[in-house]
């Protein structure tokens, strides 16, 4: 009798046992798998995205150099440089349109989701590089310039053994008064390489009179870069610029003073260093009303593929009279980064990836974060 007992309740053991695996862990099990494959799908959709976005020229296949430039005519998106075949080369006319608020004329984050298919879910899309740079310390002494400069990964961690040359660009009177007096664009150049700490200092002494001073630190490390990143930002009120095609457009940026800026010089930062594209006249003006914006054609510009453009005005600066003044542009080219945040705000489960590209001879890390949007 006890016999029968202990099977019956070892067999009402076993059925509980199968009973509750059925009701909580199968359950679980399957909501494991969903979640798994709602990843994948997720991952699958961005990888989709991301191909169409580095793979593909869009129609027309030069529809970033539009200008001026309509969104309407871009039927389909993608940043591919149609006249080359190598992979992840990126048109920069394309990447520029990317760029929110660029006066030249940019595309709407809604009309891309569009054309990419992407109704039902949001994207995020940056392109940066691949290191950073920091001026931790920095003095000026008369013409002496000094700088602690630090450089980390991404991920901060320090970056040893790194290449740094800051290419100091400045603004050189040249003699005259007043509206007549003139001004040149004069380079210097100095090198170190990071310590163990990705850290190094740099100096330099300038020669000649010098009115204002720009400086690009240059970055080359393990094989990747250059990096370049403009030391201190650009005068808000002088002027905007872009380039599209082999247009040079400069855009007043309606603040005051408003007193005529005459463009002394302007000079193309390429793989080569600072090079003159154009030495102004008076007739090359920007004021706020009749001459809020310049514009000039060079023929062959985009082949060369400057990063960015220096400006050498000659210009009223607010709490100081004229003077030659440097300003600096596309954004945020001189920052180092192409496109800082083009998109929506991520939510929920996000699948990320990044990859390698280059465009105008710089290598860039282009990240596309994606998720569903409930």
């Amino acid at each position: 009798m006890s016999e029968e007992v202990y099977e019956h309740v070892f067999g009402l053991i076993i059925v509980g046992v199968i009973f509750a695996s059925v009701v909580f862990v199968m359950p679980n099990t399957s909501y494991v798998n969903l979640f798994y494959m709602d990843q994948q799908q997720l991952r699958n959709i961005a990888l989709k995205v991301l191909n169409a976005i580095l793979l593909e020229t869009g129609y027309p296949v030069n529809w970033g150099s539009q200008d001026p430039f309509n969104p309407s005519i871009v039927q389909s998106f993608g940043l591919a440089y149609a006249d080359s075949s190598s992979f992840y080369l990126l048109d920069p006319d394309k990447v520029q349109r990317l760029v929110i608020e660029n006066p030249s004329g940019y595309l709407e984050y809604e009309k891309v989701r569009q054309l990419l298919g992407l109704q039902d879910y949001g994207f995020n899309l940056r392109i940066i590089p691949p290191f950073n740079v920091t001026v931790v310390d920095y003095s000026q002494s008369e013409k002496n310039l000094k700088f602690d400069v630090a450089v980390t990964l991404n991920d901060e961690k320090p970056l040893p053994n790194a290449a740094v040359t800051a290419l100091i660009v400045y603004s050189h009177f040249e003699g005259g008064s007043g509206e007549d007096e003139r001004y040149s664009i004069l380079q210097a150049q100095a090198q170190s390489v990071t310590d163990e700490l990705g850290q190094c200092t740099i100096s330099k002494v300038l020669t000649g009179e010098v009115s204002d001073v720009m400086v690009v630190f240059k970055i080359t490390a393990a094989g990747v870069g250059p990096v370049n990143i403009v030391f201190t930002d650009p005068p808000p009120d002088i002027a905007e610029i872009n380039m599209i095609n082999d247009t040079v457009l400069l855009t007043h940026p309606k603040s005051t003073p408003n007193e005529n800026r005459w463009i002394c010089d302007i000079a193309m930062f390429t793989e080569d260093g600072v090079l003159t594209l154009y030495d102004g006249t008076k007739n090359d003006t920007l004021n706020y009303g009749s001459n809020d914006l310049w514009s000039k054609n060079f023929r062959g510009l985009k082949s060369i593929d400057p990063v960015f453009l220096f400006l050498n005005v000659n210009a009223v600066e607010k709490g100081s009279g004229r003077k030659g003044t440097l300003t600096v542009g596309p954004y945020p080219n001189y920052k180092g980064s192409r496109v800082l945040h083009y998109g929506g705000t991520p939510m929920g489960d996000v699948v990320k990836l990044q990859r390698t590209v280059s465009i105008a001879d710089m290598d860039y890390i282009l990240e596309l974060m994606l998720w569903k949007e409930s």
